[in-house]
């Protein structure tokens, strides 16, 4: 769960595919390039289940929540 003033997010890791549409946002927003391994979010698909994390320099700007296509990274007022 990665938490930011009054949002956090809530991740159904359950429901990834691992499209790593998420990686590719992030990447371009903050790196200009389509290159999951530059996102500050991380998708591992070696695992039946995909593992998700933030790195530390998460600017916690949410574009990864708005284009999850799987209903995987949720959006909740921090305390819901």
């Amino acid at each position: 769960m990665s938490k930011t003033n009054l949002k956090e997010i809530i991740i159904h890791e359950d429901k990834c595919a691992g499209c790593q549409i998420c990686q590719l946002i992030c990447s371009y927003t903050y790196q200009k390039i389509f290159a999951p391994s530059q996102a500050y979010i991380q998708v591992v698909t070696h695992a039946l289940t995909p593992k998700i994390s933030f790195s530390e320099e998460c600017k916690h700007c949410f574009k990864c929540v708005s284009y999850c296509l799987y209903g995987v990274l949720e959006l909740k007022e921090a305390g819901e």
